[in-house]
């Protein structure tokens, strides 16, 4: 007789196979490139502006930047969706030549949770979820694309750049958000605005919808409701900001100007003295949209201007005090350029390769005008010689080892860089002092120049 065979059997091979293929799914999933789904359909009645996402914060749109963004954490398939201003919007997109892919919204009136329904669905199966009107640092969406969650959201434990009254708060267990709500009595987070989500999300939009939820906190309410696992992915440190009123704009040109001027090969003088004077400049020439090239022609004009007037100090005391003060205030204007290009995401090779030209041409007419109020006798022009040959030795390391090693010069605590020459210049005119003013041009070069040999051989040997 044959043996009887269990009934069990052939449903523990369906079940094993069904439980291999929703693996396998979900592997598929996890693996699949990430696309970026920006929601920009939203009308921003508090920004008193026609658009939210083209309004303009420090010169540039803010569906721009969160473009820029996306593109910067190395995300290729990008989609807007729109809903009000779509045709204006769309224009802006085509003018601009933004390679995007748009995605209207007939229904966004209902709410954020239909834009993020519909974009969710032409993303596919994984997709960042952003807010045009948030301004997020590329680290930020790098840390959350790294999840593997379903469903995962960024909240930051230590909120700097945030208005903690209107922000979303979330109540964080185990690494898992519990709760969520903009008047939560116990929270442990704010919710930056970013996501990470798959298809499975898109649906749960919509069945939010579907019984008349529209919003966004609405979706992750009932993910939490469902006994499904929404991820806190906590991006403490990294730089965010939510702009939602004229205020806010202000609030982020004013940081995005400070971070712009944060450079790791700034001197003393540099962070301390001038940095400070420069970001207002900065700060006013970013709302009225100033080319960075334009601000590193007038710092170069400017510096000539008072090498002229340096010059004349030879007959003239007066001449060489008003010099000195010009080149301080050159140098100040000098640092604008640079921190306008990084705020307004303008930075570009002919730019930096522009500034660095045109400053050495500027020092070298700085030190020859010294020379000349000097008196330029033999000692005068020795001196100049040296000092030009020593100011044109720093710059030249950087270059050399960066082209050597295809990396950065490792930055230093104690530097004599041209902002130090610059002052020490603006010092010994103002006390009538051109020749010492070559001097120290001199030995600050020297010192700085031996400073970066050293560090460039030191890195060259690791």
């Amino acid at each position: 007789m044959a043996e009887p065979t269990s009934a069990l059997e052939p449903s523990d091979e369906v079940g094993a196979a069904s439980e291999d293929a929703h693996a396998l799914r979900a592997s598929s999933v996890r693996n699949a490139p990430i696309a970026a789904v920006i929601l920009a359909a939203g009308e921003g009645t508090r920004l008193g502006r026609p658009s939210k996402p083209l309004t303009r914060v420090a010169g540039v749109t803010l569906l721009e930047r969160a473009v820029a963004a996306a593109r910067g954490a190395g995300i290729r398939r990008v989609l807007v969706v729109l809903g009000h201003a779509k045709e204006e919007v769309a224009r802006f997109v085509t003018e601009r030549g933004l390679d995007v892919e748009l995605v209207e919204n007939e229904g966004f009136s209902a709410g954020n949770a239909s834009s993020a329904a519909v974009g969710g669905q032409a993303a596919g199966d994984r997709f960042l979820l952003m807010m045009c009107d948030h301004l997020v640092d590329v680290d930020a969406l790098a840390r959350i694309a790294a999840s593997e969650a379903p469903f995962a959201v960024a909240v930051d434990t230590d909120p700097v750049h945030c208005d903690g009254e209107e922000a979303t708060k979330v109540r964080v267990v185990a690494g898992a958000v519990v709760d969520v709500g903009r008047r939560l009595a116990v929270w442990d987070a704010i919710d930056a605005g970013i996501f990470l989500c798959d298809r499975s999300v898109a649906e749960t939009a919509e069945h939010a919808l579907a019984a008349g939820e529209g919003t966004w906190n609405a979706v992750k309410r009932r993910w939490i409701a469902q006994g499904r696992r929404l991820e806190a992915v906590d991006i403490a440190g990294s730089f965010w900001i939510d702009v939602d009123t004229p205020e806010d704009v202000r609030r982020a040109e004013r940081m995005l100007v400070a971070r712009a001027a944060r450079k790791p090969h700034d001197g003393v003088i540099s962070r301390r003295l001038n940095r400070p004077l420069s970001q207002r400049i900065s700060r006013v020439l970013v709302r009225h949209e100033v080319a960075p090239t334009e601000i590193t022609i007038a710092a170069f004009v400017l510096t000539l201007v008072a090498a002229a007037v340096v010059a004349l100090g030879k007959v003239s005391p007066a001449a060489l005090i008003v010099g000195g003060l010009l080149v301080q205030a050159a140098s100040v204007v000098d640092g604008c350029d640079g921190e306008v290009a990084r705020a307004m995401l303008r930075t570009s090779p002919f730019g930096a390769l522009l500034d660095t030209l045109l400053d050495r041409f500027a020092e070298a007419a700085l030190l020859t005008a010294l020379a000349a109020a000097a008196g330029a006798d033999a000692k005068a022009l020795v001196l100049l010689g040296g000092a030009l040959f020593l100011s044109l030795l720093v710059p030249y390391v950087k270059a050399a080892y960066e082209a050597a090693s295809h990396a950065a010069l490792p930055a230093a605590r104690v530097t004599f860089g041209r902002d130090t020459r610059m002052l020490a210049i603006a010092a010994c005119a103002i006390a009538l002092q051109p020749f010492a003013a070559l001097v120290a041009v001199a030995a600050f070069s020297t010192a700085e120049a031996a400073l970066r040999v050293e560090r460039a051989l030191r890195a060259a040997r690791t």
